[in-house]
């Protein structure tokens, strides 16, 4: 691809209706440098006012000079750059999985306090390749197969990934065309790394077919899939699911008469909205709570209670899980409920109603709810008393909402 190929290949993921302004996330590499050239290149051409922003995690001695190069980048383009740094590694868990949280979270932050609502990120199509090579070596079924999208809205940001379709070579040719200068991350030859082990076996591999552009279209073909298998979940939880008092209910003489797939994504479904979890439960657990929904026998997965009444399957937030969540009126309280009232006074309390708290209430059976159930509804609290249960007992001082309400159940299965 030449320049004139590039720069359109990238203007048709931000036109017709491009921002004012437009962050740019830039590490210092090949892809990220290509990235920002284009960037500028658009900006200028569209009058948009270019922030450009860098993570250094603190993990190699070179990251900052590296970043320098970066700095300079943007001082001979004219745009701002940014520097954050993270220092949250323990040691422990992933840190790859654990920096991409950390970067993130940081680009985010940083993209609201300056009124970016775009930002762009520099993922190309070798990315792609290689993450769908690494998923099915985990055994990933459609989803995770799936394409990395190009566009994403997440906490107010829209993440967009403008060279998902261009190849690494197409850039490095670009960069040099242009005469521009890159840091090569050492990391990127460090076997130890899953990403790189696999980078290496798809050059042993392209000779058999399995080149980045063939895996890129098994990915697209993959969304497709995974698009249409969402569209047949939405209208079978039209016909299955009711959402009652927070939980989520199903039809059972219904349920089970779905195809095996549609069920179990309506099942994960509703175990991430409610719990809203950033990954879904693996697979091997899914398939053992649904032997447990066949069996007639209650469950616990992913922070979430499955419990069968008769023909009715009830899903719900384990108490375990939120009992020691508390959040001020006015706060989300476990990130889904809002409680308003007349009082804002902070001494007011949100947490679990809890057994103590529903036994406080009247008629609570009357609503047909299992009583766990309504025990991990909101309750306002006062000192430790219950001043109020909005979600069972309706009063005129106190209100609460689930965010999004039972259309949010719904609508959310149509925008993954």
């Amino acid at each position: 691809m030449n320049k004139a190929d590039l720069s359109d290949a990238f203007a048709q993921q931000l036109l017709p209706k491009p921002p004012s302004k437009l962050g740019v996330a830039v590490s210092g590499g090949g892809d990220s440098v290509a990235l920002l050239s284009l960037a500028a290149i658009f900006a200028e051409e569209h009058g948009i006012e270019l922030h450009v922003i860098s993570i250094d995690h603190g993990l190699r001695a070179d990251a900052y000079q590296e970043l320098k190069l970066v700095t300079q980048m943007c001082a001979d383009i004219g745009c701002q750059h940014h520097l954050e740094y993270w220092s949250g590694w323990d040691g422990g868990g992933n840190l790859q999985d654990r920096a991409r949280v950390a970067r993130y979270e940081l680009m985010g932050d940083w993209a609201a306090g300056n009124g970016i609502s775009v930002v762009l990120l520099g993922h190309t199509a070798n990315d792609q390749a290689e993450t769908l090579m690494m998923r099915l070596a985990r055994g990933a079924g459609v989803d995770g197969l799936s394409a990395m999208s190009a566009r994403r809205m997440q906490n107010g940001v829209t993440w967009v990934r403008p060279l998902l379709g261009i190849t690494r070579r197409d850039l490095r040719s670009y960069l040099q065309s242009e005469g521009l200068v890159w840091a090569e991350d050492p990391s990127n030859e460090d076997r130890d790394y899953e990403r790189i082990r696999m980078r290496d076996a798809l050059r042993i591999l392209e000779p058999l077919g399995f080149s980045t552009e063939n895996l890129t279209a098994v990915a697209d073909q993959m969304s497709q899939a995974r698009a249409a298998l969402n569209w047949q979940t939405f209208l079978a939880a039209r016909e299955v699911v009711e959402v009652s008092h927070g939980a989520v209910c199903f039809n059972m003489k219904v349920y089970r008469t779905l195809p095996v797939e549609i069920s179990r994504r309506l099942l994960v479904h509703a175990l991430g909205w409610l719990s809203n979890a950033e990954y879904p439960p693996r697979r091997n657990a899914v398939e053992v709570a649904r032997h447990s929904i066949r069996d007639g026998v209650g469950h616990t997965l992913h922070g979430c209670q499955i419990q069968r009444e008769g023909n009715t399957l009830w899903i719900y937030r384990e108490f375990n899980a939120i009992k020691d969540l508390t959040s001020d009126i006015g706060d989300a309280w476990d990130d889904r409920w809002y409680v308003e009232g007349e009082e804002e006074d902070p001494v007011y309390r949100v947490r679990a109603l809890g057994a103590d708290g529903l036994a406080k209430t009247k008629d609570w059976r009357e609503l047909g709810v299992p009583r766990a159930a309504l025990m991990v509804t909101p309750g306002v609290f006062l000192n430790g008393e219950l001043i109020a249960a909005p979600a069972v007992e309706d009063t005129d001082e106190w209100s609460v909402e689930l965010e999004g309400g039972a259309d949010g159940f719904f609508g959310a299965l149509l925008s993954h």
